[in-house]
């Protein structure tokens, strides 16, 4: 029986791991979380169309600061490094919210305008939606690694946004699959399993997205660690 429990351990220490950032997370969303309730509650196309443009209002504000701060909770995760969550949590929050608030600004202007032509032509051309659709999956793939490149580096904005561009097309297997993993996770938590969201799926997402993004730019530092020593061997 000790056997057992000492085996368990581990995963009861990360499932308090997980549940208690998504919590914490939820908690600093909580209006944003009641709005998107509250699109299950509604059927009129209007007040479904005021909710998203409400909550596309307050993302750049209460979101992506707040996701910010989770994805530098799971970055000292996937590093194997342990902190006080909620210490660490409103550290994260309070040194990159003006950072998160600008580039969250940017990025739901995008999320804004791909969505827009997504619906256009998804009720016009359907197949014309199939390019917006994966547009949508590359803004989704952008978006979490715009988190991970924020807790990860210190590069002024405008570079780091160049930054994530390059890394999500270098790796697009892993991209995409984490992507796609992703929003699955999400589907899954809105539509069938919904005690996952308050809990697990925002962390498992965030662990997700900044494991491939550490994949990615651990493999084109030592890339450029590489070029850098043969350049300086054949100048030497």
């Amino acid at each position: 029986m000790n056997n057992i429990l000492e085996r368990l351990n581990p995963v009861f220490e990360w499932i308090t791991k997980l549940a208690g950032t998504n919590l914490l997370w939820v908690l600093f969303n909580f209006p944003i979380a009641y709005l998107v309730l509250s699109l299950f509650t509604v059927k009129e196309m209007s007040q479904i169309s005021m909710l998203i443009i409400t909550i596309a209002v307050l993302a750049p504000f209460i979101l992506f600061p707040a996701t910010t701060a989770m994805f530098g909770i799971v970055r000292k995760w996937v590093m194997k490094e342990e902190v006080p969550i909620i210490r660490f949590f409103w550290k994260y929050y309070k040194e990159n919210y003006k950072r998160s608030l600008v580039g969250g600004l940017i990025l739901t202007v995008l999320w804004a305008i791909v969505g827009i032509d997504y619906y256009y032509f998804h009720s016009r051309i359907f197949l014309g939606s199939y390019l917006f659709l994966f547009l949508m999956v590359w803004l989704f793939i952008i978006t979490l690694f715009f988190f991970s490149h924020t807790v990860h580096t210190e590069t002024k904005l405008g570079q780091a946004l160049k930054n994530v561009f390059i890394l999500s097309i270098a790796n697009p297997i892993l991209s995409f699959g984490i992507a796609i993993i992703s929003i699955v996770i999400l589907y899954i938590s809105l539509m069938k399993l919904t005690f996952l969201l308050p809990f697990f799926s925002g962390a498992v997402i965030s662990f997700l997205g900044f494991f491939a993004y550490y994949k990615v730019f651990t493999r084109i530092v030592q890339i450029e660690q590489s070029a850098s020593v043969e350049k300086n061997m054949i100048e030497s």
